[in-house]
């Protein structure tokens, strides 16, 4: 009997053995699977604000190209609307009144000797501008306005309509925006 006693001794103590072990296994996991999901809801959170900082990122460039895309439209209309401009100026001046047109033509011709210069127009004008040049050079493929060329060819001054219309858009582009636009 003594022998069972000891055998019932060694199985107490095992058992109390096993269980403290198991205790201290359950503790050490409970441990180890909180610190678990302490490092994983900081990954998480560390995560979730990237992706929210990613967003926020795209959204930004999305928005900064839609805005861009819209101003690049809105600079497309206001061209069009300015060559439209520009043509419909070409379109008047091209059919002033004859009377108009030729006070306009006397008047760009005042500061220059004509006996020393040629005289350069459109077939509209010739005969007009043939009686005030005498050293008429011929016809242009012009709306209107003249080109007045030194006898040797080396100064050239263009006078044509279509010619002034582009320096008086390219020179005042700024105003001519904030009548049309604002």
């Amino acid at each position: 009997m003594a022998l069972d006693a000891v055998v019932e001794s060694v199985l107490a103590t095992s058992k109390d053995k096993v269980a403290q072990i198991t205790s201290e296994a359950d503790l050490e996991a409970a441990r180890i699977l909180n610190e678990a999901r302490e490092r994983a809801a900081e990954i998480k959170s560390r995560k979730e604000s990237e992706v929210g900082h990613a967003i926020e990122a795209i959204e930004r460039r999305e928005i900064s190209s839609a805005n861009l895309e819209v101003k690049r439209s809105e600079l497309n209309v206001h061209k069009d609307l300015l060559e439209k401009a520009r043509t419909k100026l070409l379109e008047k001046i091209s059919n002033l009144p004859k009377k108009d047109n030729e006070a306009m033509l006397k008047k760009m011709l005042e500061p220059y000797d004509l006996k020393d210069m040629k005289v350069y127009s459109n077939k509209r004008d010739e005969a007009f501008l043939s009686s005030l040049a005498p050293n008429y050079g011929g016809n242009l493929d012009i709306i209107g306005g003249v080109v007045v060329e030194s006898g040797d060819g080396a100064l050239r001054y263009d006078l044509s309509y279509e010619t002034l219309a582009r320096e008086v858009f390219n020179n005042r582009m700024k105003e001519v925006s904030k009548v049309l636009f604002g």
